[in-house]
């Protein structure tokens, strides 16, 4: 039996995928497919088994890929990562660690035997398969929620009547034991269980293991990290522009080509970099006609960039309390605002949890740029008072909080 020929077919015809009948053999057929099959592996628990994956299995990123390091290189349990990516398998291999495609069926085997598996962003990371009980499976997620988390999928397949009749779980709440965050409120809190679905004892106020890479790191690093982004010698400022995704998977770049003009001359006047960084999902991204404005890689390490940078802007993206860590400024560039919130919506009023000015236009951007150093000082103390909101812990070490609570061992 070969699931992954099973898989190339429900691909083959990936425009089809709005076609109801396509996500329907999607989300239903094809996971109560993988329920069946799943129950003729044993679920004998192996304790030192941990299994991880991250972005639907196309990438190696976030909080997963941080403690996979972490673990490889600290414990002797039994790490492997789940993947549907080549590119991935081969980069996990490449570091001498233990990855297997998504649709083997020795993935279903290994699923059935871990102790543990850690997720970003659910099943789909996975495969939807009947986990044993004595498998405890721990969404990490990948950043605090700002806009509304899970508001199209309570529309979906996933939950509706017919999740229950094929008796699979794809709800969070059926197959998540915990969920991870790095808030000190209850308000957070709230929001995060509220969208799951899990009760608020469910969730581990124990801080991302990703944001333990911004401490600790000297000149020398950061230097070395520059160089690997190809950062000109003797740039004085290095300015990364990080928005969330929209629905259309597409960047609308902000700016039109009058504006990337006086953005470009001032960049050359401070002698300042800007570089843009997509969501992952984000398709379509092109920007190569001005010197001193670059793109970096989509699956570009976000921690890597916010070590390197000296101001921030973004506009409904966690980035802005990651990098609320760091004491920089950030500048806040909602600039399709009321549709956002029509069609996306947020937990917050977005000026209530600014940690730096809202602009809406892009000459108000350039203008906030050229005064940086006034807006620095302006807006420090909000965002000192942010940064304490949104992270309990400022201390680098929640990745070893995190295995504590779990008894997982490291040295």
């Amino acid at each position: 039996m070969n699931l992954k020929f099973l898989h190339r077919i429900l691909t083959k015809y990936d425009y089809l995928k709005y076609n109801r009948l396509y996500k329907f053999i999607r989300t239903i057929i094809f996971p109560s497919f993988l329920k069946i099959i799943s129950k003729l592996f044993k679920s004998d628990i192996d304790e030192k088994l941990i299994v991880m994956g991250a972005y639907g299995g196309v990438a190696y990123l976030d909080n997963t890929e941080y403690l996979f390091e972490f673990l490889n290189k600290n414990s002797d349990y039994k790490l492997v990562w789940i993947a549907r990516s080549t590119e991935v398998l081969q980069t996990i291999r490449r570091k001498g660690y233990t990855a297997i495609y998504t649709y083997d069926l020795e993935t279903i085997r290994i699923l059935r035997r871990a102790k543990f598996i850690f997720i970003t962003h659910g099943y789909v990371d996975i495969l939807p398969i009947e986990f044993s009980s004595d498998t405890c499976i721990i969404l990490t997620w990948h950043g605090t929620p700002i806009k509304i988390v899970n508001r199209d999928m309570e529309k979906s397949y996933i939950y509706s009547k017919w999740a229950d009749i094929f008796h699979i779980k794809l709800k969070f709440n059926q197959y998540v034991d915990y969920i991870l965050t790095p808030t000190r409120e209850k308000r957070e809190h709230k929001i995060l269980s509220e969208a799951f679905k899990l009760s608020p004892k469910k969730v581990l106020a124990l801080g991302y293991p990703k944001l333990d890479y911004l401490f600790d790191k000297d000149e020398d690093f950061k230097l070395n990290l520059k160089k690997s982004y190809h950062i000109p010698d003797g740039v004085d400022k290095i300015i990364l522009y990080c928005p969330t995704y929209r629905e259309n998977f597409t960047l609308n770049f902000p700016f039109n080509t009058e504006q990337l003009g006086k953005l470009n001359d001032l960049l050359e006047d401070i002698n300042s970099i800007f570089l843009i960084k997509a969501h992952m999902f984000v398709k379509n991204i092109n920007f190569k006609s001005y010197k001193n404005i670059k793109t970096v890689s989509k699956t570009a390490e976000i921690e890597e960039l916010y070590l390197i940078t000296d101001i921030l802007i973004t506009d409904y993206s966690s980035t802005m309390l990651d990098f609320s860590l760091l004491n920089k400024p950030i500048l806040l560039y909602p600039y399709d605002h009321k549709e956002y919130l029509n069609e996306v919506g947020l937990c917050y009023k977005l000026e209530d949890i600014a940690p730096g000015p809202i602009f809406f236009n892009a000459e108000d951007v350039i203008n906030g740029i050229k005064n940086i150093a006034l807006i620095d000082k302006e807006f420090e103390e909000k965002r000192i008072s942010i940064k304490h909101i949104f992270n309990k812990y400022i201390d680098g070490k929640s990745t070893q909080r995190l295995l504590n609570f779990f008894n997982i061992n490291y040295y």
